[in-house]
């Protein structure tokens, strides 16, 4: 099986488009998150997929890219919310809805089918690109993110959701649209401050990213 490389560079947003190139990374369409910087072949976000190796699972939507945002907010009103522990069953047999994605930077439509399943993990884990997303409860209908999983996850989920917050609040998004005008992250208020899980950079991910 192949393997995955997780290539830390500090400073990385201080980096230009020919030295992210070297180093196989590019400026790409903006995850959920507000994050540029992707993997040349498999587009995963770098940011989040530092964010998911920290064993770290939540999101506020007021804190989200504009670009997703209120189709988000849409979505997670179809979802029933359980406890942490329990599947979150969605009534009915929908498997995709149209969303933006890494290819709307160069596709000819801005949005294309994508699983829910698949941006419910994005939304609440981070954008992994082209990569594959699996439900450990082995429910086809289960949408609780703390039951899903993809190449970048710690053995040991979390127990909990935090933050978890799925209704907009006036306030907050008007702080987040302050800082999109600054070029700023979305999510830097919701963002803690990380530690690199892995001990060196060249530490290897089991690479389960098989292309949709």
């Amino acid at each position: 099986m192949a393997r995955l490389l997780f290539r830390y560079i500090p400073n990385i947003d201080d980096l230009d488009a020919e030295q992210l190139d070297r180093l196989n990374y590019y400026r790409g369409f903006p995850c959920a998150h507000g994050h540029l910087i992707r993997d040349s072949k498999k587009h995963w976000c770098y940011h989040c997929a530092l964010k998911i190796q920290t064993n770290v699972c939540g999101f506020d939507i007021n804190y989200l890219h504009r670009h997703y945002k209120v189709r988000y907010e849409t979505l997670w009103r179809s979802i029933p919310h359980g406890g942490f522990d329990e599947c979150w069953v969605m009534k009915g047999d929908k498997e995709r809805i149209t969303f933006p994605s890494y290819r709307s930077l160069y596709s000819e439509r801005f949005t294309e089918y994508v699983y829910i399943h698949k941006l419910i993990y994005q939304c609440a884990w981070g954008d992994v690109g082209n990569a594959w997303v699996t439900r450990t409860c082995k429910n086809p209908r289960c949408f609780n993110p703390l039951h899903m999983k993809s190449a970048w996850n710690q053995p040991n989920p979390p127990k909990t959701i935090s933050p978890f917050s799925t209704k907009f609040q006036y306030e907050k998004l008007m702080l987040a649209g302050r800082r999109e005008f600054e070029e700023l992250p979305a999510d830097g208020p919701v963002v803690p401050h990380f530690k690199m899980p892995i001990a060196h950079p060249k530490d290897q991910v089991e690479d389960k990213e098989l292309e949709e």
